[in-house]
């Protein structure tokens, strides 16, 4: 999200500041913090320009839509920053993205960069598309480990039934006085086993990797970084 938000601030500044000057000339500086609440820390110094982010131009954009951006932009567009400004405020008040949110934002960033032809937009596309590899990656790796877990349990399965089985066999055979008794708890027990090996799920650490949100290195499927009470 971080990195959406930066690249839409470095790529849409020229853009916005451009359109704000062909409609306000010189008034557009006081015309487009009127969008801000707090307007006179978004000013530089001598109150000749405006200190930017994703916000403030967000902002900018939606509420001067119809007197600056709609001859140059369509429907598509102004829906893409109503949508960002959404997510932009989710992620101020710490909102936790899964990867279908996320993969929305940089996919609604890169499209608006494309619409005003940012230089940057393909900080965004490259991002998006770590993202989708680092998905399939982290999809195929936990199905990996997920069918070679219960191939191995059913082999744990095997194994227990055929020593329970040789065992009682052998007493039964040559232990004559092994009592009935010995015999049903060692059977029991390794029926217990084998109940323990058929409940038993794939465990949850599949080893150190990447997350795909937060970029750090994990040891579980849950990042404690994105999703701290998990």
């Amino acid at each position: 999200m971080t990195i959406a938000l930066d690249a839409l601030t470095v790529g849409l500044i020229p853009y916005v500041e451009e359109k704000l000057r062909g409609a306000y000339r010189d008034r557009w500086v006081r015309t487009a913090t009127s969008s801000f609440r707090d307007e006179h820390t978004r000013t530089s110094n001598d109150g000749s320009a405006i200190v930017w982010d994703a916000h403030a131009l967000l902002t900018v954009m939606w509420d001067q839509w119809n007197a600056v951006f709609r001859n140059d932009l369509n429907h598509a567009e102004r829906s893409l920053v109503s949508e960002l400004r959404e997510y932009r405020n989710k992620w101020a008040h710490q909102q936790q993205f899964d990867f279908d949110d996320t993969f929305r934002i940089l996919d609604s960033a890169r499209r608006l960069l494309e619409a005003v032809k940012a230089p940057n937009v393909e900080v965004v596309r490259h991002e998006k598309n770590d993202l989708i590899e680092s998905y399939v990656a982290d999809q195929v790796n936990t199905q990996l480990q997920r069918t070679a877990f219960v191939r191995n349990k059913w082999w744990v399965i095997i194994v227990y039934s055929f020593c329970c089985m040789l065992l009682i066999g052998f007493m039964y055979a040559y232990g004559n006085q092994a009592s009935p008794f010995v015999m049903a708890a060692i059977a029991l027990l390794f029926i217990y086993l084998i109940y323990q090996q058929v409940r038993m799920e794939p465990p949850l650490l599949y080893g150190p990797r990447e997350c795909m949100t937060c970029h750090r290195i994990i040891y579980r499927r849950t990042c404690p970084y994105c999703h701290p009470s998990s």
